[in-house]
């Protein structure tokens, strides 16, 4: 599934780090793989359901960075986690599920140790 993926800035610097650690050249394909491994874990309280970033008016003010194709399944069990936790309303689907992909973003920032590629 292709769509924009919208990032703040802190986010961008955390993807560059990540694309550095693991010799990866593209923010999609670290994207991908960080998701998938996210996905995977099979824990989705431990990402999704502590304290996540506040979305007052940083997530609102996110921009659309760049492209990401994920897989079907992969997007579709981020529905259902954006669903299932509570998040704040956004006006497209894209909004929806690159506020998601914040989280794991924001997660690996925080707990690199628990999730790897």
């Amino acid at each position: 599934m292709k769509f924009n993926l919208s990032l703040k800035y802190s986010h961008t610097w955390v993807i560059d780090e990540l694309k550095e650690k693991h010799s990866v050249s593209s923010n999609e394909e670290i994207i991908r793989r960080y998701i998938h491994a996210a996905l995977e874990l099979k824990d989705n309280d431990l990402i999704f359901g502590t304290v996540r970033e506040q979305c007052g008016d940083g997530c609102f003010a996110s921009e659309p960075q760049f492209e990401v194709d994920i897989d079907q399944s992969d997007f579709d069990q981020l529905k259902q986690i954006y669903k299932d936790y509570g998040f704040l309303e956004y006006a497209t689907e894209e909004e929806e599920i690159s506020e998601t992909i914040r989280c794991i973003i924001k997660f690996i920032e925080e707990k690199p140790e628990l999730i790897s590629i």
